[in-house]
């Protein structure tokens, strides 16, 4: 496990306008066995947008530490309002639009690695148990 506690590893990300996004990883496990693959510590000055990119072997869960930001999944989905003490939850895939309020945002995000299921893979296993119970 890799964890940071240097506060010199925070990455900034400068806007067109000149926001900020700082983004400071806490915690990375880069072992198959493990289903936390990030923890980072998000900061979004006031008005700042990101975008959290989905992956199809990934979930996101996202506390809002201080102030409030508006998160947006997609174009046909009613944006959600955030504000501190809120926990969300990015199904696998799911890109996440984020902006923040007039005072700023602080978030943690937490990545998790979820396996993938193979075409059929529950069929299967409810053949194998209906075999197993007949007489």
């Amino acid at each position: 496990m890799i964890v940071t506690t240097d506060t010199g590893a925070a990455m900034v990300v400068l806007g067109p306008n000149g926001e900020r996004v700082r983004i400071r990883p806490l915690a990375r496990r880069p072992m198959l066995t493990s289903a936390c693959e990030a923890f980072d510590h998000l900061r979004l000055s006031p008005g700042a947008h990101h975008v959290l990119t989905g992956r199809p072997d990934a979930e996101t869960v996202l506390h809002v530490l201080r102030g409030a930001a508006v998160v947006g999944r997609l174009s046909d989905e009613p944006d959600h309002l955030a504000s501190e003490g809120d926990l969300l939850l990015a199904r696998r895939g799911r890109t996440l639009h984020l902006e923040a309020g007039p005072l700023g945002a602080e978030l943690l995000c937490l990545t998790l690695a979820v396996p993938r299921h193979r075409a059929g893979t529950r069929a299967a296993v409810a053949r194998r148990a209906a075999r197993r119970d007949r007489p």
